[in-house]
Parts: structure tokens; sequence; C-alpha cells
């Protein structure tokens, strides 16, 4: 009875060896597919827009990555104003 409490039987430990392993290729696959997705798809066209507030006391400045901006997204959140795109 002496180590047997402590070792394993070798049944266990391929079993967990197979797990893993499936795991780890489960892991690449997934990684592999998203990524030829992404080479697949057609780059979207972004517009970078940076937006200044034109009250000399607000002084808000944003910068927006987006195809075509909103009224909301002109719309100045301190002071409401509609802001200047540059």
């Amino acid at each position: 009875m002496g180590l047997d409490k402590w070792l394993e039987p070798e049944d266990d430990v391929k079993k967990k060896n197979k797990k893993t392993q499936y795991l780890i290729q489960a892991k690449k696959s997934k990684s592999e597919d998203s990524q030829k997705e992404i080479l697949g798809k057609q780059g979207i066209k972004l517009t970078k827009y940076t937006l200044v507030c034109p009250n000399t006391k607000c002084k808000y400045q944003k910068t927006i990555m987006k195809k075509q901006l909103n009224e909301i997204d002109r719309k100045c959140p301190r002071c409401n104003k509609e802001m200047k795109i540059k």
C-alpha cells in the first residue's frame, strides 16, 4: 500500500494527455479560421474625422473613425453646439 495512493494509473495519465492535445488542436483551428475570415473579408473603408467645438470656452475635441457622421456625433457633449470638422 506504499505509494499506490500517490501514483496515478497510466490510463488516467494517457487520457489527460489526449484531452490536452485535443484542446490545443481545437484552439489552433479556431484561430486559423478567424484569421482566414479576416483576410477573406473586404476592407471596410473608414474615414477619420477630427471634430472641434467652436466655443472658445469649451475647447472640446474628439476623433472618430466612421463611414459617415451622424448628427449625434456632430454635437458637442459639453455645450451642445455644432462641432467643426477638420
